[in-house]
Formats: C-alpha cells, structure tokens, sequence
C-alpha cells in the first residue's frame, strides 16, 4: 500500500450520508488515509473517544497530538523518558500518558497547547501499563517495581496496590460493563504469562490465568515474551492475551506472534490465532476487537485480520514500515498505526 501525503484527510464521513451510506467495514478492501510525520520513534498511539485526535508518544519523552481532521500537530511535554502507554476518560476530555519515568500525567487534550494538568509519582522505575476505567473515575498502572497500582483519577490519590513479586507485570486492563457481576475489577498480564484478576472494591486475587506458552527464557536466565496486551471481544465473553510463542532463538528474535483467547466466565484456554499465511518473527504488539467480533492485530508491518474463532488470518494489510501500536476510531472503519519510523498512519479499513 502507498500512503498519501499528511494533507486534510478527514477520518470520519460528512454527516450529511445516510446509515446505509456509510463506510462498510471490509479489511480486504483498506486503503491508506493518512500519513503523519514525526522526528522520534513512536512507542504508542491512541484515539480519543469523540474522534477528534489522535496522539503518539515516543522515544523522545513528547506525545504528539494530531488534530483528524486537519492534520495539525501539537507537542505534549512533561515525561522525562520514553512515554510508553496512554489512555482517555470516557468523554474524551482528558487524557492519561504513562512513561518510564515511572510516572503518569493526566492532560486536557482540548487547550491549545496541553500542560500538565496532574503529575504522579506512581513506580519505582518504568512505568509499563495504564488503563482507565469505564466511568473515568479510575486508573490503574503498573511497573517494574513489580507492583499493580489503583488511583483516582481525579485527584492522584493512591486507593489500592498489589505486588506481582517476582514477576515484572506488563499490562492493565478493567473489566468492562457488560459484565456486570465483575465490572470494574482489575486485571494485569505478567512477564510470564500470568493473568491475575483482583476484584473491586475489595480487592481480592480472585483467579489467574494461565498462559505461560508466551514466555520463554534466553539462555535460562533472561524472560523473553510475556503477556503484551489484553482486550475482550466485543460482547464480554471472551479474554484476550497477546505476545509471542514458538521461540527457537529469542537473540535472533526468531518467534511467532499469537493471540489466545479464554471463556471469561469459565476460564477456559479456547483457541490461539497466529499468522500461517505468512511466515513472519514477529510479536503481537496490541490486538483490538472491531464490534463485529474480528480481531485486528499488528505484527511487524502488518496489520492482520481474524474472524473470531478462526485459527489464521483471513487478510493482510502491509504498511512501510514496523508497527508498535494500533487503536480504532470510534467510527469502527478507520485503524491507526505507530511506527518505528517515526509516522502514525490511518488506513480505512472499508469500502465506501
């Protein structure tokens, strides 16, 4: 695929189009939308919930904001090192950047130029993983202090921790609503493979979830793979882990990128979704559901597609260059790449 110049590319549709008239989400038929510039490597990228940004952060302790609809770009500072994960409260206003400075910071994405709004100390060392929860009351983090933090959002005040001694964890994630039995309850993937899941308020390990087929050891000595992200299907019943599997060389970085999936109400291990169609090394950076239960993935350039229960991908997209995140527009057609080279890219997944 060729990407076009970052001109004005609006992502969403005139709001004059019929229902029927709007884009039909049809992988096999992505074209490239948009293509962003930036000097730094990008680590991560997000879409705020109204649509209207959609920000990167880098190797060079910035985050990027871009306005969709015009291309425009606006620097965030405020980390110290490399800014490794974001997040948005539900309504779009604010938004959440966690780095390896161990901190987060939470921001007003719409002011002109965005400063600090709230800086908190949160790990000793990186800061690995952020989420915000439904009702945008919540954040929960994680670190290489081994230690799975709760806060509130609207003030920094520290609610709850739990340790994941002696594992490092990698990634947070809150129960979504459409269970309401456990909404809101915490969950972090480890470094080896590990899912723990606490309950909230009381916050009880309620069960853990084995998928210890993402981890390897280089050497015996150092951890390799690791849970890299989590998301459940669109209708809560499933959970979803992502990493890698089948290492031969982890130097050499021969492996193959996996997603598995578990009954969420059971437990149950289900069905691993790799890429056979292409033989790629590569990791399964970030998995995101579309609402029609496809599994969308990037590995290496490629963002890949899954009908759910599917073992291989159905279609594959390939973009110019390494991918280290993705997230969706909330018109479910539009999917945004950060990547290595330093662009965020926007591909319409769709035919209109």
């Amino acid at each position: 695929m060729t990407f076009p110049n970052p001109t004005y590319l609006a992502s969403t549709d005139p709001p004059t189009k019929q229902p029927d008239e709007l884009p039909r989400f049809d992988p096999v038929g992505a074209k490239p939308l948009a293509d962003w510039e930036h000097a730094s490597k990008l680590l991560c990228c997000r879409v705020d919930p109204t649509g209207t940004y959609v920000v990167a952060g880098g190797i060079d302790q910035a985050i990027q904001r871009w306005h969709i609809a015009t291309g425009s770009k606006t620097t965030l500072l405020g980390h110290e090192n490399w800014v490794r994960t974001l997040g948005f409260s539900p309504d779009g206003q604010r938004l959440y950047s966690g780095g390896y400075d161990g901190r987060w910071i939470a921001w007003d994405i719409a002011s002109e130029v965005p400063k600090p709004l709230k800086v908190v100390d949160a790990h000793r060392g990186w800061l690995r993983g952020l989420a915000v929860s439904s009702d945008g009351q919540r954040i929960v983090t994680c670190g290489n202090d081994r230690l799975v933090k709760l806060w509130s959002a609207d003030d920094g005040r520290q609610i709850q921790q739990w340790s994941t001694e002696p594992n490092i964890p990698y990634c947070t994630l809150f129960v979504p609503s459409s269970d309401p039995t456990h909404s809101g309850d915490i969950l972090c993937g480890d470094v080896v493979g590990n899912v723990y899941h606490w309950t909230h308020p009381r916050g009880e390990l309620l069960r853990k979830f084995d998928a210890t087929e993402l981890f390897f050891h280089i050497g015996d000595i150092a951890p390799f793979g690791g849970i890299i992200n989590m998301a459940f299907s669109p209708d809560g019943k499933h959970l979803t882990v992502v990493g890698l599997h089948q290492c031969t060389n982890a130097p050499a970085g021969n492996r193959r990128a996996v997603a598995m999936s578990f009954d969420w109400q059971t437990g149950q291990k289900g069905l691993k979704q790799e890429c056979l169609k292409k033989e790629l090394d590569a990791t399964l950076w970030r998995g995101v559901y579309h609402s029609s239960g496809t599994l969308i993935g990037i590995l290496e350039k490629e963002i890949a597609f899954w009908n759910f229960g599917s073992h291989d991908v159905f279609h594959l997209v390939t973009t110019p260059s390494e991918i280290f995140d993705c997230d969706l527009h909330p018109n479910q057609i539009d999917l945004y790449t950060a990547h290595f080279d330093g662009h965020v890219r926007s591909t319409r997944l769709g035919s209109l």
